[in-house]
């Protein structure tokens, strides 16, 4: 969605006014416009060759039309000023904000209740078809609604880290779900008139040419509405067939050693009396759950049928980075046989880090137990974790004996602690551990209020851009997050590749290759209203996965406008049919800006977007045509979509 009032202020030209006829001839501009048809067309196999990382490819591109003087450098880099991608960078920092603070977990506690998928004791555990198909309905469905009336960069922005942390307690890849995340949102957005800024691009400039033409903020959802649903029941049915099983392609800074832990679950913790399977804790990507100590007695590798409760020690053995995702579980602390109160992850100060420790070969701990070093007291450290190379550790940590070369994961009261013992004969190697922020639910409250006022001012008019950066500001101030973890937030290569398609469209649009395209494609439609509709979407869509949308709809715009006076026919299905196609940016990363948001997150490669985001585009192709040719028994297809929605409703039943 885009802030109503502020459509006067879009930029809304034709193409004639953004193709500087008065200085380049003819010739000159065709050779400008195929050469840069050539690069676009390199750039994607390139892309779809994964020949390097994508911002690296597409701002190589962009800066080739630098030296073929096609663009000036303040046009090549103009998007990189550009509010669009200025809004994705700082909800970035929104969204990490609200994560820390544990503001997502009631998102997620809403839209992933497990109930349905609870596991009862003694039931068979299976994987059903049908359970990516469940979790699929969870969040696209409120998505699709949502976008109808809200942006779509801030609703996906903060749906990506409920949605990921759910696949881990799932053990369900992110790629099977982010994709259908951003692509729900696009689909939501044409369901009415304020749902996308293209569709009010479309309307001013209708207001302009065509003054008889009148359309509500609800009439276009007669074509939307049945393109929504059937975009939604292609997710359904093709999102676990196409979408690849893949990790997120992020670097980390976490390191592959597994490690040692013990946790207890406390007597307050929503985890008791539920099955393993339940908890989802034996389905942990990178994590094994050793045995259960319960009082007196030890259930070596127990079954996901088994039921926990209060103060069984559970030993996990794991990666790092899955140590810390359970660590951070509500319900679950560390245990320690020292006497002391038990450390609780979730519930770390400010101050507070995780250090790694490395046992030096002569030092005071070695051949010592835990429990006898009294860690909190002589060190005002408490270990969560330990690594010892090529060994497994079975028993509780604190009558483990310490070697040489252990490897401790601790919680230290303060930084001091890696500065204190650099140097000294009791570690071989102390450092502070990078990309861990301890959650601090009690700014729960305060950071989801602040989102909150962030969304309703966007849909009441404010700029995206201005209540984003109070919500910013708002979450800094109240200590949600640290300016350096604002810092961290930000994903460099996705604002790269944002930013270098602004360059790139503005390319297309400068050397006239976007003209050559859109008369080459209308010039195949004949004249036929079917014909023509049929390459009006075409053509807008080709222009919106290669350049943005609203420069899509400028270029478009007067060429259907055009071809719908000549057969004198009614406008309004072109403007429909425009406002569609310039929302189905589906078999690019650069389609929209949602796209890249979770290209990275999402371990995607160019060839996903391409056989997941094709289909639907064929299918989207068929069923808009087919409504905005028939709109007049718009009805119709109304009565189709309930007898499907029904037959599917049975289907995920």
């Amino acid at each position: 969605m885009t802030n109503v009032k502020n459509i006067s202020q879009l930029n809304i030209t034709s193409i004639d006014d953004r193709i500087p006829s008065s200085s380049m001839n003819v010739s000159q501009v065709q050779w400008q416009g195929w050469t840069t048809i050539g690069l676009v067309a390199l750039m994607l196999i390139s892309l779809v060759a994964e020949l390097a990382p994508p911002y690296m490819i597409m701002m190589g591109i962009l800066i080739i039309f630098i030296p073929l003087e096609i663009l000036t450098i303040e046009e090549a880099f103009h998007g990189f000023a550009d509010e669009a991608m200025l809004a994705v960078a700082i909800l970035f920092i929104v969204a990490k904000g609200i994560e820390q603070s544990g503001g997502l977990e009631y998102v997620s506690s809403m839209l992933f209740s497990t109930k349905k998928d609870i596991i009862k004791p003694g039931q068979h555990i299976t994987k059903t078809k049908n359970s990516i198909v469940w979790v699929l309905v969870k969040f696209t469905v409120p998505v699709a609604l949502f976008s109808a009336f809200l942006a779509n960069i801030p609703l996906v922005a903060m749906m990506i880290p409920p949605i990921v942390e759910y696949s881990k307690k799932v053990n369900m890849a992110p790629s099977k779900l982010l994709l259908p995340l951003s692509f729900a949102a696009l689909l939501g957005g044409t369901m009415t008139l304020i749902g996308s800024s293209t569709n009010l691009v479309v309307l001013s400039m209708a207001a302009r040419k065509v003054p008889d033409l009148k359309v509500n903020i609800f009439e276009i959802g007669v074509v939307g509405v049945p393109v929504t649903v059937a975009g939604l029941l292609y997710i359904f049915a093709l999102s676990e067939k196409l979408l690849p099983s893949r990790l997120s392609t992020l670097i980390t800074t976490f390191t592959a050693r597994e490690y040692s832990i013990v946790l207890v679950i406390k007597a307050t913790s929503s985890l008791c009396k539920k099955t393993i399977e339940q908890a989802g804790l034996n389905r942990q990507p990178g994590l094994t759950l050793l045995q259960i100590r319960r009082d007196d007695e030890s259930y070596q590798n127990p079954s996901g049928n088994f039921q926990m409760r209060a103060k069984d020690h559970l030993q996990f053995i794991g990666v790092l980075d899955s140590i810390l995702s359970l660590t951070q579980l509500d319900g679950l602390a560390l245990s320690e046989d020292e006497g002391h109160e038990q450390v609780d992850l979730n519930r770390l100060n400010v101050r507070q880090c995780l250090v790694e420790a490395v046992i030096a070969a002569g030092s005071p701990m070695v051949c010592k137990r835990v429990a006898e070093l009294q860690f909190r007291t002589h060190y005002k450290a408490a270990i969560v974790a330990i690594h010892r190379h090529a060994q497994l550790i079975n028993c509780p940590i604190g009558k483990l004996e310490l070697a040489a070369g252990d490897c401790l994961l601790m919680v230290a009261d303060g930084p001091e602690f890696v500065e204190k013992h650099r140097n000294n004969s009791t570690f071989a190697l102390v450092s502070k551990l990078p990309g861990f922020v301890p959650i601090q639910r009690q700014k729960a409250g305060i950071a989801t209020v602040i989102v909150a006022a962030m969304v309703v001012g966007s849909a009441l008019g404010v700029e995206l851009i201005t209540a984003a950066l109070f919500a910013c500001a708002g979450l800094l101030i109240c200590r949600c997050l640290t300016p350096q973890d604002a810092m961290d937030a930000l994903e460099m290569p996705v604002l790269i590749m944002i930013s270098a398609a602004f360059g790139i469209s503005e390319a297309m649009v400068q050397s006239g290759a976007a003209d050559l395209v859109a008369k080459v494609l209308m010039g195949l439609a004949g004249k036929t209203v079917f014909g023509l509709i049929t390459c009006t979407y075409i053509a807008t869509t080709v222009f919106s996965l290669a350049i943005t949308n609203n420069a899509a709809v400028t270029i478009m715009f007067p060429v259907a406008l055009a071809a719908a006076q000549q057969q004198n026919l009614d406008f309004k299905p072109f403007a429909f049919t425009l406002m569609m196609a310039s929302s189905a940016g589906f078999m690019t990363p650069t389609g929209c800006s949602t796209n890249i948001m979770v290209y990275s997150i999402g371990g995607y490669k160019f060839v996903d977007y391409l056989k997941y985001g094709g289909l639907l585009q064929i299918w989207l192709l068929i069923v808009t045509v087919g409504v905005t040719v028939t709109i007049d028994h718009w009805w119709a297809w109304w009565i189709v979509i309930c007898l499907k929605q029904n037959l599917w409703h049975q289907v995920i039943i």
